[in-house]
């Protein structure tokens, strides 16, 4: 098991100097290499309500059921099958048990919305506590899934193992609950994140883990619905530590996580354009690896996000990107304009605080970027679009600095220091809406370092810039 004391010695912003061990270091990937390369069949019909009863080899259902079980060793093999099924108001208490779960899910609209073949599956105003559990998966199957309002899972001290497709770790959905602390938790399939939500909403609580997700599509946490989670080392080898489908809030505070696909946060609609996301980076650092790789990336979708105490390594340079795109099914890529024509720009409001940040700000097909610095925060970079017109506001308080890498148009463009003494310009130049910032009265201000600030008419006020290489950023 994880060691708590360990994690809680050190902060999540100096784990980089010690080992941190996830359950692949005792089951190794390469033994389920083919369970690994298995895909999940996503061209299915919907379903609008539960097809049949959820199947387990152990059950406890209806609200006068209540166990208590320790030290076993409990397993199921069949297709759509469950381990255990704690349901209808049943109370289930579980200590020292590993569960063992092989066999295929055959459908994975039931799977996903109502856990038909996790290996835990606990439903419909039920309550469940595990600690110093295992839960070992292969085939591809949900490992502890909470379904339902009024729900709640309790999972402490527990390693949680899986290979196969979508094969999350902490998975709730239908306004479901589970709170985790002091877990491991490794994924090695497609499609197969470490703390999950899915429709119509499911919350995740977790505190003091490690989780490692090894396939394409697998991010550390799926947001659908609420994912707040606090102390958690993680890496996402190929994709994001975030994704975000809509109006989700998601917050982390005091977690270091890396990324190798896509972006380090990647929020976007699925369907139409929704407005309403929120993302919180608390005392967090994210790491992404990949010359195309931001570190957060918007598509299709109105959001704003809240940095406090940020920091962020890329190899890409790029901090922000906003597009008219989504993620495509592969979850590989993003969508081209001739994947899916029917989405609309994204827009996006950051603040950034206490934060020293270095690269630049991405909009594509007339995506907005509003950037604001505020309590000593620093930003190195610039503001440039990757394809088509893009549109950035910036703003600076008195305590914050801005260097330009090159050359920025922006639209709105606010300074509490009137001088722009705390804008530092390398040589370049900002290029202002003239209409939309009568404060500075339509001069010319010289920058220290060579360049100005200088206004521009709102007809002339546009970004247009072509680069078709970034188009599937």
């Amino acid at each position: 098991m994880v060691s708590q004391s360990l994690l809680l010695l050190f902060p999540a912003l100096a784990l980089a100097s010690i080992t941190i061990e996830d359950p692949s270091d005792v089951i190794k990937p390469r033994w389920w290499t083919k369970d690994n390369a298995l895909l999940a069949d996503y061209d299915i019909a919907m379903i609008s309500s539960q097809p049949s009863d959820i199947q387990a080899t152990h059950k406890y259902d209806g609200s006068s059921s209540s166990a208590s079980v320790d030290h076993v060793t409990w397993s199921a093999t069949a297709n759509d099958t469950s381990v255990l099924l704690v349901a209808n108001g049943a109370e289930f208490n579980g200590s020292y048990i590993d569960f063992k779960k092989s066999g295929y899910s055959t459908n994975l609209n039931t799977a996903s919305f109502w856990g038909f073949n996790a290996a835990i599956n606990v439903a419909n105003a039920s309550t469940a506590y595990f600690d110093n559990v295992n839960v070992t998966v292969h085939n591809g199957a949900a490992q502890i899934y909470s379904y339902g309002t009024d729900t709640v899972v309790h999972v402490n001290n527990t390693w949680l193992y899986s290979s196969g497709p979508v094969s999350h770790g902490l998975y709730a959905s239908g306004n479901g609950t589970i709170i985790g602390h002091n877990l491991q938790v490794y994924s090695g399939g497609y499609r197969s994140s470490s703390f999950s939500g899915d429709s119509p909403g499911g919350y995740i609580y977790v505190y003091d883990s490690v989780a490692r997700a090894a396939g394409i599509g697998s991010a550390t946490f799926y947001s659908l619905g609420l994912i707040d989670a606090h102390n958690v080392v993680s890496v996402s080898e190929k994709g994001p530590v975030v994704f975000s489908d809509g109006a989700q809030t998601t917050n982390l505070t005091n977690c270091d996580a890396t990324a190798g696909l896509l972006g380090g946060v990647v929020i976007f609609s699925s369907s139409t354009r929704s407005s309403g996301a929120e993302l919180n980076l608390v005392n967090t650092k994210f790491t992404t690896l990949g010359k195309t790789v931001p570190g957060l990336w918007f598509g299709n979708v109105i959001a704003s996000a809240n940095l406090n105490n940020f920091q962020l390594n890329t190899d890409s340079g790029i901090l922000v990107v906003a597009n008219y795109s989504q993620v495509t099914q592969d979850f590989d890529y993003y969508a081209d304009y001739e994947d899916n024509s029917s989405l609309s720009p994204a827009e996006v409001t950051l603040t950034v605080t206490e934060s020293d940040l270095v690269g630049d700000l991405v909009a594509y097909n007339k995506s907005v970027i509003s950037w604001t610095l505020k309590d000593y925060s620093t930003w190195t970079g610039s503001a440039y679009s990757g394809y088509g017109e893009a549109y950035f506001d910036v703003a600076l308080d008195a305590t914050s600095n801005w260097t330009l890498t090159r050359d920025t148009t922006l639209q709105n463009f606010t300074d509490t220091l009137t001088s722009l003494s705390n804008i530092h310009s390398n040589g370049h130049n900002i290029y202002y809406n003239s209409s939309l910032n009568s404060w500075l009265g339509g001069k010319t201000v010289r920058l220290s370092g060579g360049g100005v600030a200088k206004p521009i008419s709102s007809s002339n006020s546009r970004v247009r810039r072509g680069f078709t290489a970034g188009r599937r950023l």
